[in-house]
């Protein structure tokens, strides 16, 4: 029987039909279990590195791969969602990463999962930019900034259970359910998406990718962190491997920025947009941030496991106040800024956020735990406080037509900045190991957890955060550069970005 059409509500009203809340709450569940991947792997690597008997620089690559793959599907979500419609994309995008998920759960070697981690991340690149989309298209900007409310809920909570619930699935069950278990999240969203989403704006023949784009920034950002991982491997930065990786990389990039500022065409990554002042510093605080909050999620919990000699679910657990304290200030966002000011609040973040690593670059073998546990409390509302007024800066910066082009970029610069924070500290652990370790143990996982010689590596996890404090103290730069105040021109009536309104013209976004 074929279901009836509820029409489409004009752009400008503010009634939220019940239509609109099956969207908004279908996209939260499709962005989900990417969200939740995202985290749920940190706990994991020192596990992984055991069973596939492989160091920290290869991987580390099990998360880097991720994050890439993410960071190229972005520029290309408004492509996909343009050439094809929101609602395939969407189901491509479920589609996707349900295989590189159960892929990711059968694989046999370090190699194999990271080439499965890289399919994943395609698939959840998409699911989150693509549902946003399509949503801010059918909603208008009046209603937008209720609904995304509901959106925004995954990445609130998926940072808090994703750490928890991967130290209850190693421990209890084996490290492929980590990946077994986004299967149901993706049939259902897909059956969902089938049954009740519409395509809001027609699907366009004459949409453009810029492929040359792609193929500079893509290799370029690959090559650059391969070197940075091989000096890892190398122990240093003099093998031919690493300088060629590093070189290779930073000339495709600059090939790439190049092209970027010249081309008068709608490129992958919009660069002009960095004339701007408040969306330059926005992003480069951002980028600066995800450095120091993604790169200590490898270090943290191997700390934990290694020299502690805790399981992974109590190593998660202990991860558990960093989460708690960002989730506070996600909670207290609007009051802080409507007190303290956009820049006050960033700077006063970082600050906290500074403050809140110093334990964990001076530890040692027998920390005081409560010490430990109120720092990362500290840490996480620092980096709370910190990276969400940089990203509303950063929109609220620029014209509401250049908006998508913002959002892509800032994004893209999270992401990199992620994978290469991840990189780094990664290599920086290793090679502090590497000195640190008895000449008879040639591997991490050939370390007793808790033992004698775990303990001395102790101080070793402490280089890491020095690096991780130092992105932290470098983001004060463009921070001081931010507005003072959210600049009330580029708001919305009910502070929400202003987006076009969806095209009356169009069928249902929903199936009754």
């Amino acid at each position: 029987m074929k279901a009836k059409k509820a029409p489409v509500e004009a752009g400008g009203s503010d009634r939220v039909t019940p239509e609109l809340w099956w969207l908004s709450g279908i996209m939260a569940l499709g962005g989900f279990a990417s969200l939740l991947d995202a985290t749920i792997i940190n706990v994991a690597i020192g596990p992984l590195a055991k069973v596939f008997d492989s160091d920290l620089a290869t991987v580390q690559w099990v998360v880097t791969g991720y994050l890439l793959a993410i960071t190229a599907a972005i520029p290309m979500s408004g492509w996909a969602t343009a050439r094809f419609g929101a609602k395939q994309t969407v189901i491509f995008s479920q589609v996707v990463f349900l295989v590189g998920s159960l892929l990711s759960g059968l694989a046999w070697s370090a190699s194999s999962l990271i080439i499965f981690r890289v399919i994943q991340g395609i698939g959840g690149g998409l699911a989150v930019p693509v549902g946003q989309a399509l949503l801010a298209q059918a909603a208008g900007p009046k209603r937008l900034g209720r609904l995304m409310s509901i959106v925004t809920i995954p990445a609130l909570f998926a940072p808090l259970i994703g750490p928890s619930l991967g130290g209850v699935l190693i421990d209890h069950l084996s490290w492929r359910w980590i990946f077994f278990i986004n299967v149901p999240f993706c049939v259902v969203t897909i059956a969902l998406v089938l049954a009740k989403v519409k395509n809001v704006v027609a699907p366009s023949a004459g949409a453009r990718l810029d492929l040359a784009g792609l193929v500079l920034l893509l290799p370029g950002l690959a090559l650059l962190v391969y070197g940075l991982s091989e000096a890892g491997s190398a122990g240093g930065f003099g093998s031919g491997k690493v300088i060629g990786g590093l070189v290779a990389g930073a000339v495709l990039l600059l090939a790439f920025g190049v092209r970027a500022l010249r081309i008068r065409t709608e490129g992958l990554l919009d660069l002009r947009l960095f004339k701007v002042p408040g969306f330059r510093s926005g992003t480069l605080a951002g980028f600066l941030m995800s450095m120091a909050m993604y790169g200590v999620l490898i270090p943290l919990p191997m700390y934990y496991q290694v020299v502690r000699g805790t399981s992974v679910l109590n190593s998660a657990l202990l991860l558990l106040p960093q989460s708690l304290g960002y989730l506070l200030a996600i909670v207290l966002m609007n009051a802080l800024t409507a007190r303290l000011g956009v820049r006050n609040l960033t700077v006063i973040g970082i600050v906290l956020a500074l403050v809140g690593t110093v334990p964990y670059a001076l530890i040692d073998a027998h920390p005081d735990q409560l010490l430990l546990g109120a720092t990362l409390v500290v840490r996480g509302f620092g980096l709370g406080a910190s990276m969400m007024p940089t990203m509303t800066i950063a929109f609220a910066s620029v014209p509401k037509e250049t908006a998508p082009s913002a959002t892509s970029a800032f994004n893209v610069f999270q992401r990199v900045g992620a994978s290469l924070g991840t990189t780094i500290l990664a290599v920086v652990l290793q090679q502090q190991l590497k000195d640190e370790l008895p000449g008879n143990v040639h591997s991490l996982g050939q370390v007793e957890p808790g033992g004698t010689v775990a303990r001395g590596l102790a101080e070793s996890f402490g280089a890491p955060f020095w690096w991780a404090m130092l992105f932290t103290a470098l983001a004060l730069l463009p921070a001081f550069f931010l507005p003072g105040r959210r600049p009330a021109a580029e708001a919305s009536a009910d502070g929400a970005p202003d987006v076009p309104p969806a095209r009356e013209s169009e069928s249902a976004i929903l199936a009754d």
